[in-house]
């Protein structure tokens, strides 16, 4: 392995590598259910014994979008039960195939904590029973709801890898959209490419977790139909103009496949005048928030992200737009 790569990732890679479960070989052979059964044995390997940071509190509940009911996990900070006057939308990775709330707990919770914010993540329906774009419109419907009951809140999108493209694209659509508002973002090694095409992508093609093939089903799940992928709100790197997209926190990790791409993102944001904070940390892998139990650079990086994140949040102004009303099951 690479010797720059970080000490405790290269020893995780290792005791994957030696694991042998279905999975650690690529997703290629597994269904969707054994593909989500690897992704919770992988999980609570990266994880290792971390501690869950502390909030006030954390409630179920769900949003009604039409007939459709999309569950959601409230976590609140005392800072946000007294005054929610920060709120984020925190939307999970797993290549839109797996991933749940539970998986999503620790960046939700450090974000509440970080950010002293509310934090509402999403359990969006998952590829391939529910193809593009049932996850973007599950977080649309969200999204519209936060806006809507919050409207003189601040809020920010948080994502990681798949997650961190619908974050990117609700943040697109809320240029255009009355109902949708994303103050600031922070996307986590976004997956924004599905031609995959990026140096990135061949270099780091397998042995750092996230492989090239692994990507290649994860996007043939989500996106049926080939001409999905020019569609932005299945990946926001689609559209020519990215003018008036909220201040923006990119991070990258070094081995990663994904890269290269994100990196080409954060660029474009620049060159569109968007105040946009890029942090690369090149020691690090894809899916590195998932290893802050057991690797410290990881939590360490987290922590600046969401301490960059912080910055543009304070200095957001709520675009304090009012949304369509909506039927909601549980307060948000």
């Amino acid at each position: 392995m690479h010797p720059s790569l970080d000490p405790a990732v290269r020893h995780l890679i290792a005791e994957l590598d030696a694991l042998g479960e279905p999975g650690a070989e690529g997703l290629d052979d597994l269904t969707p259910e054994q593909a989500r059964a690897w992704y919770t044995v992988l999980r609570r390997i990266l994880g290792g014994e971390r501690t869950a940071p502390e909030v006030a509190s954390v409630h179920d509940a769900q949003v009604l979008d039409g007939a459709h009911a999309v569950p959601v996990r409230v976590y609140d900070t005392e800072e946000s039960i007294m005054m929610p006057d920060r709120v984020v939308l925190c939307v999970h990775g797993g290549g839109w195939v797996v991933g749940d709330l539970d998986g999503a707990d620790h960046l939700a919770r450090s974000a509440a904590r970080r950010l002293r914010a509310r934090v509402v993540s999403v359990d969006y329906r998952l590829a391939p029973e529910h193809v593009f774009p049932a996850a973007y419109d599950d977080c649309a419907a969200v999204l519209a709801e936060l806006s809507r009951t919050h409207p003189e809140a601040r809020i920010a999108g948080v994502g990681d890898s798949a997650g961190a493209n619908l974050v990117g694209a609700l943040a697109a659509a809320s240029r255009h959209r009355d109902d949708l508002r994303v103050d600031a973002q922070l996307l986590l090694y976004p997956a924004l490419d599905p031609s995959m095409a990026s140096d990135s992508m061949s270099r780091m093609a397998e042995g750092y977790i996230l492989t090239k093939a692994d990507m290649a089903y994860y996007w043939s799940c989500y996106l049926r139909d080939p001409a999905h992928a020019s569609d932005p709100r299945a990946t926001p790197a689609a559209l020519a103009d990215l003018a008036g997209m909220p201040p923006t926190v990119l991070v990258t990790a070094g081995f990663d496949p994904l890269h290269d791409e994100g990196m080409a993102y954060a660029r474009r944001l620049v060159a569109a005048d968007v105040a946009t904070a890029y942090l690369p940390f090149p020691s690090l892998v894809h899916g590195f928030a998932d290893m802050a139990g057991r690797v410290p650079a990881a939590l360490d990086a987290l922590d600046n992200a969401l301490a960059a994140l912080d910055l543009y949040f304070g200095a957001a102004t709520p675009q304090r737009r009012l949304g369509p009303a909506s039927s909601e099951v549980s307060p948000i």
